[in-house]
């Protein structure tokens, strides 16, 4: 009994060391490496961030610390290492998006709708012109890849969503009021709505809808604009016209 135990033994250990000795062999020597999901960022700025070359062992490679260093580029939102067997690796990137652009002393913050700033521009962008969102209050100094005011940008995304593709373009801006966290949008005929916190959204975004309309109805007859329509409390909202 123990000499086929021992036997067993051995022969479990002998294969353990053959399929170590093959894994780590250079078989599984990465010979091909490329990367998927780029349009702004170069495939250089990558692999060299990655760390990742031709050569290495498919398996010795730490594919969350890879990943991670990846991410630390502002314009990656994610990154994964993926093994195709025997010796290929893609690299799998999502890179982030300018959904906002956020007005700071004398530039323009391009945001993401995670709030993460991904570039700084001295004028504001002409092409696919993003939301503007403005806030009370901005960090002291912005660095690429740093997260600016995340709750107030997503808050505003909330918003924005929730309006119709027709009531859109008719937004200025968003404001976001730090101290309360709520919103005011501005509409491009000068119209205050004052929206509060993201409770009741849909019926909100509703009336903001039925705003607009207003809005250019009266300015199509030439009558007073309104100037602020405060929908943060329960029942019909609160409409006051310009003077």
């Amino acid at each position: 009994m123990s000499r086929k135990f021992f036997s067993y033994s051995m022969l479990i250990f002998i294969i353990l060391v053959c399929s170590y000795l093959f894994l780590h062999s250079s078989f599984f020597n990465v010979d091909k490496l490329y990367v998927t999901g780029l349009e702004k960022v170069s495939r250089e700025e990558i692999t060299s961030l990655s760390g990742l070359c031709k050569g290495v062992n498919i398996f010795e490679i730490n594919s969350n610390l890879c990943s991670r260093s990846i991410e630390i580029h502002p314009m990656i939102k994610s990154a994964k290492i993926v093994r195709h067997l025997p010796r290929k690796i893609e690299v799998q990137v999502v890179e982030r998006n300018v959904w906002a652009v956020i007005p700071y002393h004398n530039s323009f913050l391009c945001v993401d709708e995670d709030g993460i700033c991904i570039d700084k521009l001295s004028s504001f962008p002409a092409a696919d012109c993003p939301v503007v969102i403005t806030m009370d209050a901005l960090p002291g100094r912005v660095n690429l890849g740093q997260a600016v005011q995340a709750a107030g940008v997503k808050m505003a995304k909330k918003v924005w969503d929730a309006l119709s593709v027709k009531s859109r373009p008719q937004v200025s801006d968003i404001h976001f009021i730090n101290k309360t966290e709520e919103i005011v949008i501005y509409t491009t005929n000068g119209t205050e709505v004052k929206f509060g916190s993201d409770e009741r959204l849909a019926d909100k975004a509703t009336f903001v809808d039925q705003v607009i309309e207003i809005e250019n109805d009266m300015d199509k007859k030439g009558i007073d604009v309104l100037q602020y329509v405060d929908l943060r409390f329960r029942g019909q909202p609160v409409v006051k016209t310009a003077p």
